[in-house]
C-alpha cells in the first residue's frame, strides 16, 4: 500500500482537476443563470438540468460499454472530443434558453462518457492500489470544485458571462493533458466480446448483485438531496441575502474541506479496516445530520455549518461508491459497472433538480425540505440494507 502511484493514474488525476475546475465554473450559476439572467422559471431550470442529467445517464452507459468493448484509449479520444466540442458550443449559443438546454445537454452527455472511462481505467491500470486510486481522483476532483468555485465567484460577480470562457479554456487544457499523457495510459485489458460478457455476468452470486444495486439505489438518493445546493437552496439562500461571492464561498470550503482533511480521514478509515459497508453508513447518517440543519440556516454562517458537516458525509461516501464498483465487477464488465454508480449519481441528478423546483414553484421550500430529509433517510437505510462488502469483494 505503500507503492508510490504510476505516472498513469497521476495522469487521470491531473486532468479530472481540470475537467472538475472546468464544470465548476459553470454548475454553481446555472439556476441562477436560468432564472436571473434568462428570466425563466424555477421548473424550466430545473427541466434543463433534468436533460443535463438524463444525457449524462445516456452517456455513462455507452461510456461504460465502450470501453468494455473498444477499450480505454479509443472510448477517451472519442469522449473528450466531444466535450471539446460541446463547452465550444455552450460558449456560442448559450443566450437563448433553447440554446443552453441543448448544449448543456450536451455537456452532460460528452461528461458522462469521461467518467466511467476514467474510473474504470483508474481501477484496471493499478489494481494492487486499491481505494487509493478512487481517493486520488475523488481529491483531485474537489480541487477543481475549490479552484472553480474561487474563481467563478470572483469572475461572475465583474461579468457572469465570463464563466463561460473560462469554461472552454479549462476544457482545452483538460484535452491538452489527456493527450500529453496518452503515451502513459497502458491498455490492460482487450475488448471483450458478447459471449464472454454473458459468461462474466454469471459469475456474481445474487447477494453480491443485490448489494451492488442496495448501494446504487442509495447513492442516487443522496445525489437527489446533494444537487438542491445547486438549485433550491441556492436561489432560497439568495433570498435570505447570501451574495453570490458568498454562495460560491461555500463550494470552495467544500473542496478545500475533501483536499486537506483527506489525510485526517485516511486514518480513520484505516481503523475500518476496509469495511466499506460501515463507511457508507457513517457517511449516510452524518449527510442526514447536515440536511437537518439547513431548514433552520437563516443566513450565511448556518449555510456553511450545514455545508461542512454534508462534507464529512460526503468524504465518507463519494470514493467508497467507485471503490465497491471496481471490487465487485467481474472480468471484462470493469467499464460497465463504473458506468452504473455513475448512472446513480445521474439518476439523483436528473429527477432533483425538477421535481424540487416544481415543488418550489408549487409549495414553496418547506415543502424541499422534508424531500431533503425524507430521500437522506432513504439512501442511508439501502446503505443499512447492503450485505457485507467486504466478504463478498474478497472472493475476485
Amino acid at each position: 500500500m505503500n507503492k508510490k502511484m504510476p505516472i498513469s493514474i497521476w495522469i487521470l488525476v491531473i486532468a479530472m482537476a481540470l475537467n472538475t475546475t472546468a464544470a465548476s465554473f459553470l454548475w454553481p450559476f446555472n439556476t441562477l443563470y436560468i432564472n436571473g439572467y434568462l428570466g425563466e422559471s424555477m421548473t424550466l431550470a430545473g427541466i434543463a438540468l433534468l436533460v443535463n442529467s438524463a444525457l449524462a445517464i445516456v452517456g455513462n452507459y455507452i461510456g461504460g460499454t465502450l470501453f468494455d468493448r473498444l477499450g480505454g484509449k479509443t472510448t477517451l479520444v472519442i469522449a473528450v472530443s466531444l466535450l471539446l466540442a460541446s463547452s465550444l458550443g455552450f460558449l456560442l449559443f448559450h443566450a437563448t434558453f433553447f440554446g443552453y438546454l441543448v448544449w448543456l445537454g450536451l455537456i452532460g452527455f460528452s461528461g458522462g462518457l469521461v467518467f466511467p472511462t476514467v474510473y474504470a481505467f483508474a481501477g484496471l491500470i493499478w489494481p494492487e492500489g486499491g481505494r487509493r486510486s478512487f481517493n486520488a481522483i475523488y481529491v483531485a476532483q474537489n480541487v477543481g470544485v475549490a479552484l472553480g468555485t474561487a474563481m467563478s465567484g470572483q469572475v461572475a460577480r465583474i461579468n457572469i458571462e465570463w464563466i463561460f470562457y473560462a469554461n472552454f479554456f479549462l476544457s482545452v487544457l483538460f484535452v491538452v493533458v489527456l493527450l500529453f499523457g496518452f503515451r502513459y495510459l497502458k491498455e490492460t485489458t482487450r475488448p471483450v466480446i458478447q459471449s464472454q460478457l454473458e459468461a462474466a455476468a454469471t459469475t456474481l452470486s445474487g447477494a453480491t448483485m443485490k448489494s451492488m444495486w442496495y448501494v446504487a439505489i442509495g447513492y442516487a438518493a443522496l445525489w437527489f438531496v446533494y444537487v438542491q445546493w445547486q438549485g433550491t437552496i441556492a436561489v432560497h439562500s439568495q433570498g435570505l441575502g447570501v451574495t453570490i461571492s458568498e454562495y460560491s464561498l461555500l463550494w470552495t470550503v467544500n473542496g478545500a474541506m475533501i483536499v486537506f482533511a483527506q489525510p485526517l480521514l485516511n486514518r480513520m478509515l484505516r481503523q475500518f479496516e476496509d469495511d466499506l459497508k460501515r463507511q457508507l453508513i457513517i457517511g449516510g447518517v452524518i449527510f442526514l445530520a447536515a440536511f437537518l440543519i439547513v431548514p433552520f440556516a437563516g443566513g450565511f454562517a448556518m449555510f456553511m455549518v450545514a455545508m461542512i458537516v454534508m462534507t464529512i458525509g460526503e468524504m465518507f461516501i463519494w470514493p467508497a461508491v467507485p471503490t465497491i464498483a471496481a471490487k465487485l465487477a467481474p472480468a471484462g464488465k470493469a467499464g460497465q459497472y463504473q458506468g452504473l454508480v455513475n448512472i446513480a449519481a445521474s439518476v439523483g441528478r436528473m429527477i432533483g433538480p425538477t421535481m424540487s423546483g416544481l415543488l418550489y414553484d408549487v409549495f414553496g421550500i418547506n415543502a424541499v425540505f422534508g424531500l431533503m430529509i425524507l430521500l437522506s433517510a432513504i439512501g442511508l437505510f439501502f446503505f443499512i440494507k447492503t450485505g457485507s462488502l467486504n466478504r463478498q469483494t474478497s472472493e475476485e
